[in-house]
């Protein structure tokens, strides 16, 4: 999550593949923190072990491109902040019972969702202050679930 809120929603066609998420990765985030709010490009990149995650494409990407991770958070761990995110836009989603709509019709409820979010600038600087204690929660779970 970067240091300005949320960042940007992007928009997949289909499911999200590895060659997807590299696309995702090479135009969309590694441009964005440079260009936005971190110009010195001073971050560090956080993904789980997912296994679009861990491909083979995209750790050649990220290494050729100098982005810095934070390794070994394993899938599903809870220091992910964003997955409250995703919650709560799932929420949205099941209160539109949305079952069979469009790609579109979902978009629009998941865009929506997403942006009320963003401006709940409170919420999203205190999953960030939460990062912390959710780090040590896992380190005392031995890596596992909390």
């Amino acid at each position: 999550m970067p240091i300005d809120g949320l960042g940007a929603l992007h928009r997949i066609e289909g499911s999200l593949t590895a060659e997807k998420y590299s696309e995702i990765l090479e135009y969309v985030m590694i441009p964005y923190a440079p260009d936005g709010p971190l110009p010195d490009g001073d971050y560090l990149f956080q993904q789980d072990l997912a296994p679009l995650h861990t491909a083979e494409s995209v750790k050649k990407l990220l290494t050729d491109r100098g982005v810095r991770q934070l390794e070994g958070i394993p899938k599903g761990a809870d220091v992910s902040i964003i997955e409250p995110v995703w919650g709560r836009i799932k929420v949205a989603l099941s209160k539109e019972g949305l079952h069979r709509a469009s790609a579109g019709d979902l978009w629009h409820v998941v865009e929506a969702a997403f942006n009320v979010i963003k401006e709940d600038t409170g919420y999203v600087e205190a999953l960030r202050a939460s990062l912390p204690s959710r780090i040590q929660h896992v380190i005392a779970a031995q890596g596992g679930m909390t």
